[in-house]
């Protein structure tokens, strides 16, 4: 697509863009019934939208609030078509199915409903990023969407592309000083508490040998039906400084954990009773 288009030529992009998700999401919603090949779909699609929005004319580029509205337009637009495609691609299977030609539909239509949409409302943040980065640096987020859409060694993921979109952000979180309470478990688990936690929270407070007064009290965490009631002490802090923090931990562990992941792997292979493993391959002639 030229840089330089209409504003007509991209409004039509636009819903092309759009009809094109429409279609694409909902037939691979039925296709398969898993939900990743939805969400594989979603972010195929919406790199598709990423790249019509970030070649606006300059007059739309311009104004964050007409590209705010063009965006959220087009999110609402695909969740609301995709919902109705996929209905009426349900029940036609289901009728089909019924007739004795071909299959039903793997999922009932409520779930199929979930999961063609799950793909878009999880990629809202995205496109609030994509906003941002527009507003910021139109350039940047033309050719972040424009590798996205490459294939090959020039092209970049969708984590990769969510990374770059999310730079700004990021940036600026970073810098915030805006005061946060945070509660800390021993573990260094986390917690963002609210504004009202003394509410929420049955909080207590207990004096320390250097004279010091802090506040505790307890919380969940872990997924729900499986969850652990922990304590946790209660901080103050900036909330840049709190996620950094934070990110400096989650990248620690993601290393910790692939050196665990590695070592558990070569750990169990070695406990393997000879009768049970499988060779890696058919020997070669000269070795029979």
């Amino acid at each position: 697509m030229a840089v330089r288009i209409t504003v007509a030529e991209y409004d039509a992009a636009r819903k092309d863009a759009v009809k094109a998700y429409v279609e694409g999401v909902s037939v691979a919603t039925l296709a398969t019934g898993e939900k990743n090949e939805a969400d594989r779909k979603s972010a195929e699609y919406f790199v598709d939208l990423g790249v019509v929005w970030t070649n606006a004319p300059e007059s739309r580029l311009k104004s964050t609030e007409r590209m705010r509205a063009d965006i959220e337009f087009d999110f609402e637009a695909a969740k609301d078509g995709a919902e109705k495609a996929v209905k009426v691609l349900h029940d036609a299977q289901t009728l089909a199915a019924a007739g004795g030609d071909g299959k039903a539909p793997a999922l009932t239509e409520l779930n199929a409903n979930k999961n063609s949409t799950k793909g878009i409302r999880q990629r809202r943040i995205v496109l609030e990023n994509t906003v941002e980065c527009i507003q910021l640096d139109p350039e940047l987020a033309r050719d972040a969407y424009r590798q996205a859409a490459l294939t090959g060694k020039d092209s970049i993921n969708w984590t990769q592309l969510c990374a770059i979109l999310a730079n700004p952000l990021l940036a600026r979180a970073e810098e915030t000083r805006m005061k946060v309470n945070v509660g800390i478990a021993a573990d260094g688990r986390r917690r963002l508490m609210t504004e009202d936690y003394a509410k929420t929270h049955a909080v207590q407070t207990r004096k320390l040998a250097d004279g010091t007064v802090e506040e505790y009290t307890i919380t969940s965490f872990g997924p729900k039906g499986d969850t652990e009631d922990v304590e946790v002490i209660i901080h103050l802090v900036p909330s840049g400084e709190l996620l950094t923090m934070a990110l400096a931990d989650l990248a620690r562990r993601k290393k910790l954990q692939a050196a665990d992941n590695s070592v558990v792997r070569k750990l169990m292979n070695e406990a393997r009773l000879p009768e049970f493993k499988i060779r890696e391959a058919r020997p070669k002639s000269s070795d029979r």
